[in-house]
């Protein structure tokens, strides 16, 4: 990590004693108008609800420049249906020393959703509906450092990227105007599935997991259409008062192969949360071992349609209770002219929320517009 920080500092002290040439200013973005139908039949937790409509909005204000040695910089601030800053970002890359970019709650490198592919942009374990499907670790809740390795440097296509996050929390922007604010590494206790009344909290955990975290991440593209990838996070300084059974840390890796107008993946995770030594009277999620796959194939030039399905599976560390499987599938397609894109999909939740039984239906209607 000290390597890390040391090129940091090169880097940016090369940017700091260079003159750079007029910049650019982009606005990108999109507006999506949405008609959602969620149903359940299931005999617990049934969650229908009526119809929604609505239009949400993303678009990213951009700017960009180069400097007067080679260096080239970026910088840019995401805003998502509001008028204040959602996260950012700045960067500056060379082509022979890589990329160091600093970022505000954007930039995770886990790679275990890379494997979930729908022809709508929506995963099927995040329709809205409050699946709870825990995902690895990422970076890209907190702010962080990060390095990337130049591009076609190393054979195979290989590259790699590591990030630091001094602070595990995610809501401060520490500023030259703004302090960060205190943290002790305690986390909040796992909830855990009482295997006497048969119920189940939300299996969630606060960000302030540790005091830091560290992701990885290589890539590589060994054949012509195939590209393979692979991530792990753990985090410094974890502590509770009544001790630390668990360190939490988690890891994916995918393949993804293009043939034709067809492309399949596959992918892992494994996610180990923090687990406090009081935790383990119940039936205390000890891992959850998760499988991502699907196929999406492009009609023609404008039409596409996918098949992805998701399943997480939540291991208890007392064993006293079955392991219990949560799986969303979706089936979707895509109509795209111009800047406009139609899109419909169709995703079942089996088990929302680790609940046995608890089961939900969602039907997805966008009309998204790119600028």
């Amino acid at each position: 990590m000290k390597n890390i920080i040391k090129l940091v500092l090169i880097m940016f002290t090369a940017f700091s004693f260079s003159l750079a040439q007029a910049g650019e200013l982009t606005v990108t973005g999109t507006a999506k108008a949405s008609y959602r139908i969620d149903s359940s039949d299931s005999a617990s937790g049934q969650q229908t609800s009526a119809p929604g409509l609505g239009v949400a909005n993303e678009f990213n204000l951009g700017a960009s420049g180069e400097l007067d040695n080679g260096l080239t910089w970026k910088y840019n601030i995401n805003i998502d249906n509001a008028t204040v800053q959602d996260d950012g970002g700045l960067s500056v890359s060379s082509s022979s020393l890589g990329t160091i970019a600093v970022n505000v709650s954007q930039g995770g490198i886990e790679y275990s959703k890379a494997a979930a592919i729908t022809a709508n942009g929506d995963r099927a374990s995040d329709t809205g509906i409050a699946e709870g499907m825990i995902e690895e670790h990422s970076i890209g809740d907190m702010r962080n450092v990060q390095y990337h390795t130049p591009a076609d440097l190393l054979p195979f296509g290989v590259a790699f990227k590591v990030a630091y996050a001094p602070d595990t929390s995610s809501a401060d922007n520490s500023s030259v105007n703004a302090a960060g604010s205190e943290r002790s590494g305690t986390f909040t206790a796992l909830p855990v599935r009482n295997s006497a009344t048969g119920t189940t909290a939300a299996l969630s955990q606060g960000s302030n997991i540790g005091r830091s975290m560290t992701s990885y991440q290589i890539t590589a593209a060994p054949i012509d259409g195939l590209t393979v990838g692979a991530s792990y996070s753990d985090f410094d300084g974890v502590t509770a008062s009544t001790g630390v059974a668990q360190q939490p840390e988690s890891g994916s890796w995918f393949a993804k192969y293009a043939f034709g107008p067809a492309t399949f993946a596959y992918g892992k995770a494994y996610i180990a949360p923090a687990i406090a030594t009081s935790a383990t009277s119940l039936d205390t999620a000890e891992y959850f071992d998760n499988t991502k796959y699907s196929i999406a194939v492009n009609a023609n030039d404008n039409m596409s349609i996918a098949y992805s399905v998701e399943t997480s599976e939540a291991n208890y560390a007392l064993g006293t209770a079955a392991n219990i499987e949560l799986e969303s599938s979706s089936i979707s397609a895509a109509y795209t002219v111009g800047g406009m894109t139609i899109a419909v999909a169709q995703a079942t939740h089996n088990n929302v929320g680790y609940v046995l039984n608890k089961d939900a239906k969602t039907t997805l209607f966008n009309v998204s517009m790119a600028f």
